[in-house]
């Protein structure tokens, strides 16, 4: 299948998580993804380990439905070659430091110039501007500036790292994807192009939107201990099992009187938000009750009922999840170079227009590097002059 994004043609200059995200997500719903990336080098999620074959597993999982052309960008002929090739594409996302692309020759006003209608992304840490914009950071910088950090974490304990990038994959990829979409709407109509500067610090502070406006109406600053949904209530936490952890999120009374029924404790009906020495002697009580059974038990137990209560899943048991298989959020196939492999699947479903994941495998570097040329109207004479000089 196509995707409702066929014929919008994207060159990714980006390298490792958020961008790699940004465009995977495009490529999946059809866009046609081309990878711009420095001959010999690459982009250095490749050789991230673990290998697997021929690739690393984090290149399969975020380069398929991508196809790979090599340029040496910093080169004359690799300019001009860029500038060339612009003009046969939609979009344009890069994730290096401002300024970096505009040195290079090929930011956004020198493309423009040439592709007036072209929408050109730039994901960077801090964004194109301000105080810290040429400051160097990772995803953890960016969520601890953004105050993130600072309610992540147990009762008086030190802030946590999340297990997942937060700032790269929500604040950078998904932010990205949703600039250049509205941008394309935008083109639809006017006809013109777009410069979208997206910060992944931007990004994750948009996500404290409720937690702000706490602040705002309080003027407290709160820490994780303080957050309504952060353990702070019996009704919604996370409790042993016998062999792992259980979530309990019975917010509402009714989600809660039936899991109180459930487990024969009626006595703790008024009891969903205690707090104090009460709350302690709730969550004591049903720490020992729910160790008492394994998670498979407790939802056998719950089975047909409205508790709001479902098992901690590592992977291996979150990849044989039958709504997980249900939904085919887990595909199994081949990747030429690397074997069996299991993909996720693609999150966004669109009933007319579904995408797909399976349209090209992750490519090697440089594999399209000639086709992606000829598409573009560049001769087999000249590919082998830009090859023989290193440009690509």
């Amino acid at each position: 299948m196509s995707g409702p994004l066929e014929g919008v043609r994207i060159l990714d200059l980006t390298r490792l998580l958020p961008g790699g995200y940004a465009t995977l997500l495009l490529a999946d719903l059809g866009a046609d993804v081309v990878k711009v990336e420095e001959p010999g080098k690459g982009d250095y999620i490749r050789w991230t380990p673990p290998i697997v074959g021929e690739f690393s597993a984090a290149h399969i999982a975020l380069n398929r439905n991508k196809r790979s052309i090599t340029i040496d960008l910093r080169s004359d002929e690799g300019r001009a070659l860029m500038l060339r090739l612009v003009e046969h594409f939609d979009i344009v996302i890069e994730s290096f430091r401002p300024g970096v692309m505009d040195r290079l020759g090929v930011g956004s006003t020198a493309l423009r110039a040439v592709h007036p209608g072209l929408i050109y992304c730039a994901i960077t840490g801090y964004g194109q501007d301000g105080p810290r914009s040429q400051t160097a950071g990772h995803d953890v910088n960016y969520i601890g500036y953004a105050g993130l950090l600072s309610i992540t974490g147990p009762e008086g304990g030190p802030p946590v790292i999340p297990g997942v990038q937060i700032g790269d994959l929500a604040g950078g990829g998904m932010s990205a994807v949703i600039a250049v979409l509205a941008a394309l709407h935008r083109r639809s109509s006017t006809g013109t192009g777009e410069v979208c500067d997206i910060s992944m610090m931007d990004g994750a502070l948009s996500w404290l939107t409720i937690h702000a406006g706490e602040f705002v109406a309080t003027g407290a600053d709160p820490s994780g201990s303080d957050m309504h949904l952060s353990g702070r209530y019996p009704c919604y936490r996370i409790y042993p099992a016998a062999d792992g952890y259980l979530t309990v999120g019975a917010l509402e009374p009714q989600f809660w009187k039936v899991l109180c029924e459930a487990l024969e404790r009626d006595d703790l009906l008024d009891d969903a938000f205690a707090m104090g020495s009460r709350r302690d002697e709730v969550i004591a009580e049903l720490s020992d009750l729910f160790a008492t059974k394994t998670r498979s038990e407790w939802m056998e137990a719950f089975a047909g009922l409205d508790v709001c209560v479902g098992p901690v899943n590592n992977f291996s048991e979150a990849f044989a999840d039958e709504q997980v298989r249900h939904r085919g959020m887990v595909v199994e196939g081949e990747v030429p170079g690397a074997g069996a492999w299991r993909h996720l699947g693609e999150p966004i479903r669109l009933q007319q227009a579904p995408g797909s994941i399976d349209r090209l495998p992750p490519p090697r570097m440089g594999e399209h590097t000639d086709q992606v040329l000829s598409e573009c109207g560049v001769t087999s004479e000249e590919v082998e002059t830009l090859r023989a000089a290193g440009t690509i």
